[in-house]
């Protein structure tokens, strides 16, 4: 739906992915810090799954002009990735971690995943 232009229809599909797909309701992903929501997660494959759809999420958010959202999903998709490959690492952790980063300063992500 993002790459289709379809911002508004994407908030609804996500809702759904997070419920169905990783077991998260979606309003507990705003309400938690970046640890806790990777704890929430617990296997790196969920992590990065939730990263990317995230990902996806500030994209839409920022297509419907709302960047205050766009940045939030940026930093919790970034903490995701980092927690994941502290877990598990994979070869695609590194480029993620580095277009994310370009969203993201260090100081606005958990202190945990700084450094």
């Amino acid at each position: 739906l993002v790459e289709k232009g379809r911002y508004e229809e994407a908030p609804s599909e996500a809702d759904r992915a997070w419920s169905e797909l990783l077991g998260v309701p979606r309003e507990v992903v705003d309400r938690v810090d970046g640890p806790t929501l990777a704890q929430l997660l617990r296997e790196p494959a969920k992590q990065r799954a939730a990263a990317e759809l995230l990902a996806t999420e500030a994209r839409a958010f920022h297509g419907k002009g709302d960047p205050l959202h766009a940045a939030l999903c940026y930093r919790r998709a970034l903490e995701l990735y980092i927690e994941a490959r502290a877990q598990a690492p994979q070869d695609s952790d590194d480029a993620a971690i580095l277009e994310l980063a370009r969203y993201v300063s260090p100081g606005e992500i958990d202190p945990r995943y700084r450094g």
